[in-house]
């Protein structure tokens, strides 16, 4: 299934849902990242998992990471919370995508940005 949303700050992603797999590729701009519930089965639960992949990805998704203003973000986060707060994910606690922005704005710039992608996800697809 193909659609489409657009966000606050304007920009539009086009989305591919696999409903088989419960999972979604968001390509905004020239920028792709995979999108999917971290509990399967669990809808309730307010967790969402984003890999935001990294040049040269070798997955078969081809994703690509996520510019967000001046910042390129790679790896892979959680969100959870009513909000979806960005977290580092369980499995690579070390290497959080948002660790590396010095800025506050440009940080709760992309803590936003995330936070909105995971809420679409969890809302129409979760």
């Amino acid at each position: 299934m193909q659609t489409f949303a657009t966000f606050d700050d304007g920009t539009t992603a086009r989305i591919g849902y696999f409903k088989d797999l419960g999972h979604a590729l968001y390509s905004i701009d020239t920028d792709t990242i995979h999108v999917m519930p971290a509990y399967f089965g669990q809808p309730d639960r307010h967790a969402v998992t984003i890999s935001l992949g990294r040049p040269g990805d070798t997955s078969g998704y081809r994703l690509t990471g996520l510019h967000v203003g001046d910042y390129f973000l790679t790896g892979t986060l959680m969100l959870t919370g009513p909000d979806f707060t960005p977290h580092p994910h369980p499995h690579s606690p070390r290497k959080f995508p948002l660790a590396d922005i010095t800025d506050p704005d440009a940080r709760a710039d992309a803590a936003s940005r995330l936070s909105q992608i995971a809420t679409h996800f969890h809302t129409t697809f979760a």
